[in-house]
């Protein structure tokens, strides 16, 4: 099935909370206040949702996961310094972690490619924040 398509299906009726240009604004003005590992973990993320070969289960997850970092408005408002995208940053990790096992080494690429492009040389990943 085209890849584009099915991610239509997924996220119809919930662009009031999740819509990939949100996702792209909101790392654009908060990204790096997220912090590097965080960040490629959501990307990774982001990049995953597009994967027909990951199930509709993991893919809600995601959706969820990624609404919540769109929201301006959570349990810890992002506009804070330091401490504003913690329970973001929280969040992003555990659903990584609940569907680390689909994630693949391509999503993890294409979650570096998108940060490049995005952030372009203020994205300085190192081996260190490898997820």
């Amino acid at each position: 099935m085209d890849e584009k398509l099915e991610l239509e299906t997924v996220i119809k009726g919930k662009g009031k909370h999740y819509a990939p240009n949100k996702f792209i604004n909101k790392v654009k003005t908060y990204g790096l206040n997220l912090g590097f590992r965080a960040l490629h973990a959501a990307a990774t993320l982001f990049s995953a949702l597009k994967s027909p070969d990951l199930p509709k289960e993991q893919k809600l997850l995601i959706l969820g996961v990624l609404g919540y970092f769109i929201l301006p408005i959570d349990l810890i408002a992002d506009f804070l310094p330091t401490v504003g995208l913690a329970d973001d940053a929280v969040v992003i990790f555990k659903a990584l972690s609940v569907v680390y096992s689909s994630i693949t080494d391509e999503m993890k690429e294409e979650g570096h490619e998108l940060l490049k492009k995005l952030l372009g040389d203020k994205y300085m990943p190192t081996i260190e924040y490898e997820i």
